[in-house]
């Protein structure tokens, strides 16, 4: 197996004192050193994090530098009751001694911040007029979850932000007919010899979830699939393990559309819990984005090159890395001239 050193910037609330030394620790195969950011690195970035994996290539050691960076960041959350991420990807690269050009993944960043002029007062009015509804005081703790899953750049927590809603909903409409227990094979009505009649209850949780998810036309498959991926989130599936179950019923399904359609149902769900009146709809404007996932472009060049200083002790300050810059364009190709705001 060949070394690698993959370098991250980290984003947290949290750093070293100034002129503190960088800190290295040993996890498992990998070596992790951390030290503050320096001045040339973007404003939100506090901490840089390099670790060093075994691997037989670079595909192989950048995969798995990403696992073990987010776990020790995951670690240091806990440890410090402060939050740490991954700001951006810098290289991954051949680390071996005494190689003279090494392989290298070099990875560029479109940091342009997008702002769209789509705001209108008419947004505000319609919050004007819902604020005004009936059931609106009852819903507040269900659209904090709907605005925490909007803003999140996570999918899982987007979609269990969602799930949230759903849950909060789902009890809120329920209604307060009995419903029966299921056979877990036929799905019929289960029936009790002693008593000589079916087992009837409040709906459970899960249930109230099924009946409101009827209620807004999810069809059965796609209630199963949702289901799966809230219990696989819950107990701890990763989102690649998630992908491959359902890929078996779904060959093209990724956790970004199933965001998008539970955050659809929340929204519909929401809607039809206001009480609003038909009489009002007319006065009412609301957005519809494309996809409630953030995506941000990143790039990388697969390259052979040379480094400063001795092959035989490769040094992180002796690493060329490439500029890589995005040029966005048009759909004839031609660039777009980004203005400052």
């Amino acid at each position: 197996m060949k070394k690698w050193l993959a370098d991250y910037r980290i984003e947290s609330r949290l750093q070293f004192p100034a002129d503190a030394p960088s800190v290295k620790i040993q996890i498992g195969d990998a070596e992790v050193t951390v030290s503050n950011a320096s001045q040339g690195d973007l404003p939100n970035e506090s901490l840089a994090a390099q670790i060093v994996v075994l691997a037989d290539d670079i595909n192989a050691a950048e995969k798995l530098a990403l696992t073990k960076i987010k776990e020790v960041l995951h670690l240091l959350s806990f440890t410090t009751g402060s939050g740490f991420q991954i700001s951006r990807k810098r290289f991954v690269m051949d680390w071996s001694p005494g190689v003279e050009i090494r392989e290298q993944f070099a990875y560029g960043h479109d940091d342009q911040t997008d702002r769209w002029p789509d705001l209108k007062e008419e947004y505000f009015l319609t919050v004007q007029e819902i604020d005004q509804t009936p059931h609106v005081n009852k819903l507040r703790t269900a659209l904090r979850w709907y605005a925490a899953a909007t803003r999140s750049m996570v999918p899982e927590d987007q979609f269990q932000y969602f799930w949230f809603v759903l849950e909060l909903l789902a009890e809120f409409t329920k209604g307060k007919e009995l419903v029966a227990d299921k056979c877990q094979v036929c799905h019929g009505d289960l029936y009790c010899p002693k008593c000589a009649a079916v087992s009837r209850h409040r709906p459970f949780p899960k249930q109230a979830i099924e009946d409101l998810l009827k209620r807004i036309n999810v069809a059965p498959e796609r209630q199963r699939d949702l289901f799966r991926i809230r219990n696989g989130i819950m107990h701890g599936d990763t989102r690649e393990e998630i992908e491959a179950d359902i890929q078996k019923q779904s060959p093209k399904f990724e956790i970004s559309h199933a965001v998008d359609f539970i955050g659809q149902s929340a929204y519909i769900a929401l809607f039809n819990s206001f009480g609003i009146k038909q009489s009002q709809t007319g006065n009412m404007v609301f957005g519809a984005p494309d996809s409630f996932v953030s995506k941000i472009a990143a790039f990388k060049a697969h390259m052979m090159i040379g480094m400063h200083g001795d092959p035989n002790n490769p040094l992180l300050e002796n690493v060329v890395l490439p500029e890589i810059t995005a040029i966005r364009t048009d759909a004839a190709g031609i660039p777009i001239e980004i203005k400052p705001p």
